[in-house]
């Protein structure tokens, strides 16, 4: 599995959508047990096979929606860095057309050249040739679950999202299916399955996430997660009685209708009326509507003459104005900041953070002269200039950190088994062993103990890295010509970034 993110959900929310507004002066009519999916963070690597497994209605297939991109979240994010086939067994009823129109149709989507010969090879591969004429909408599952399986084959995609495909093939298809995941893992390319299926998700996958009510329960290896799944699902299988089913995984979903925080993302579920507002909501209304009646009362009295107003410009609404007219386009890279006294604003908050030199960010978009950063599930900005941007999919040279080593020094390289154990954990975990003298509350950079080193911590809280000094710069330069006062290479999981300004290492991984 390669180190580089292609494809992220972050703290996504989603509300469900079955109900319709009883009076119109009540636009919020969802409230906290309307929430399908709470609070949801993915992250999907190139040459990852991820099965998505969960309890039947876990809102698992939403999921997959979301992350194909063709749902939006009310709440969160998703961050996409290349192209995706989406193949879902619950589109079926929908299609109304003739199996081989339906083929022209999905390969006119396709990057690479496509011609009349391809339709009919898809279906034969299909093994359809008989129902070529036969409405997608008539065929039965496994023969749309064999069609879609062809279809991902030929699309050359390189993210393939499957929801409920795998327990219709048949074990023909499935082994086909099982060829494509290896081909996809040792390619770097990904495929993500989401299925009922747990023996066909153990076989196809290197990863799994489990869903429950709505939420991420747990994400590993294969045998970290499914042992831990089939023995809730075996509890939740031998309930008997209504009260003992309410009260299986209450806590779960309790956590499941908590209400997320109010954000600038609050507006779309505004829009579509999706949930049901908080008080300080009600309060706004009653306060817009008297400043109306005011400004009518005004208006009659400046138009007879009894009064004249003069406005002064409202420089907060030109500020507004002019941040509309350079949005931020979407994308997924990082910064890194290579000073201190770095201050984020908040974007449609009035919240700030404060970096510290290393700090690393994840950026979520762009536009003329500021980065959008997400930090702990909240957006921020910041002027390009104060970051070190890195885009994990750019080309890097790639050395191993055998071949770096004479140029670290000793604290780190010759411990990094050690410290690297720790990558991934969350910030509490990693400074209760490692113990900095100072700093240890720090939210982004905190010193090791007695040591020339300090931990790095990313969007999410969670260690991603460290930093420690350089040595032999000037031949270090010279051996690789380096040419700057700043250099990427790739090794293995990882990222060596050389800061020779400040005679510092720092190593990602992500």
């Amino acid at each position: 599995m390669g180190s580089t993110i292609i494809l992220k959900l972050l703290n996504v929310t989603h509300y469900y959508r079955n109900k319709k507004n009883k009076k119109w002066y009540l636009p919020y009519n969802y409230g906290a047990d309307d929430i399908e999916l709470n609070n949801i963070s993915l992250h999907i690597y190139q040459g990852e096979a991820l099965g998505i497994i969960g309890e039947p209605n876990s809102s698992k297939g939403l999921v997959g929606r979301i992350l194909s991109g063709e749902v939006k979240p009310d709440k969160g994010k998703r961050a996409s860095k290349t192209d995706i086939f989406f193949a879902d067994i619950a589109d079926k009823p929908l299609q109304q057309f003739l199996v081989s129109e339906f083929v022209k149709h999905r390969i006119t989507l396709f990057q690479h050249k496509v011609t009349d010969k391809t339709t009919a090879k898809i279906i034969e591969q299909a093994q359809l040739q008989e129902k070529e004429q036969t409405k997608i909408l008539d065929l039965s599952d496994a023969e749309y679950a064999q069609l879609l399986f062809t279809l991902s084959q030929f699309s050359k995609k390189n993210i393939l999202i499957y929801n409920q495909i795998l327990q219709y093939l048949n074990e023909e298809f499935f082994i086909k299916a099982l060829d494509l995941a290896d081909e996809y893992i040792n390619n770097n390319q990904t495929i993500v399955m989401i299925d009922d299926d747990i023996s066909k998700i153990e076989q196809a996958s290197n990863y799994i996430a489990w869903i429950s009510h709505g939420q991420l329960r747990k994400e590993g290896s294969i045998n970290q997660v499914v042992p831990l799944f089939k023995e809730h699902e075996k509890d939740r299988n031998s309930l008997e009685t209504k009260q003992q089913q309410e009260s299986f995984d209450v806590d779960w979903k309790k956590s499941r209708s908590k209400i997320p925080e109010l954000t600038y993302n609050f507006k779309r579920i505004e829009r579509y009326n999706h949930a049901k507002a908080p008080a300080i909501i009600g309060r706004f209304w009653v306060i817009f509507i008297t400043l109306i009646f005011g400004a009518i009362i005004m208006a009659l009295l400046m138009f007879n003459d009894l009064g004249k107003l003069q406005f002064a410009q409202n420089v907060d609404q030109a500020n507004i104005q002019n941040e509309q007219k350079k949005p931020y386009e979407d994308k997924l890279a990082y910064g890194i900041a290579l000073s201190n006294k770095i201050q984020l604003q908040g974007l449609h908050h009035k919240g700030t953070v404060n970096l510290k030199q290393y700090s690393f960010v994840t950026i979520t978009g762009e536009n003329n002269n500021n980065y959008r950063i997400v930090v702990d599930g909240k957006d921020y900005k910041t002027a390009k200039n104060n970051l070190r941007y890195f885009d994990s999919a750019g080309l890097f040279e790639k050395h191993s950190g055998k071949k770096l080593a004479p140029y670290m020094q000793n604290n780190y390289i010759n411990y990094y088994e050690f410290f690297n154990s720790n990558l991934h954990k969350n910030h509490n975990k990693v400074t209760e062993q490692l113990v900095p003298e100072t700093g240890k509350d720090n939210r982004f950079v905190v010193p090791i103990t007695s040591q020339p080193i300090s931990m790095i911590f990313d969007d999410s809280n969670k260690l991603t890295g460290f930093v420690y000094p350089m040595k032999n710069q000037e031949k270090l330069k010279k051996e690789f010509d380096i040419q700057g006062n700043f250099w990427i290479a790739k090794s293995g999981n990882g990222y060596y970034m050389g800061d020779f300004k400040n005679n510092k290492w720092i190593y990602l991984e992500l």
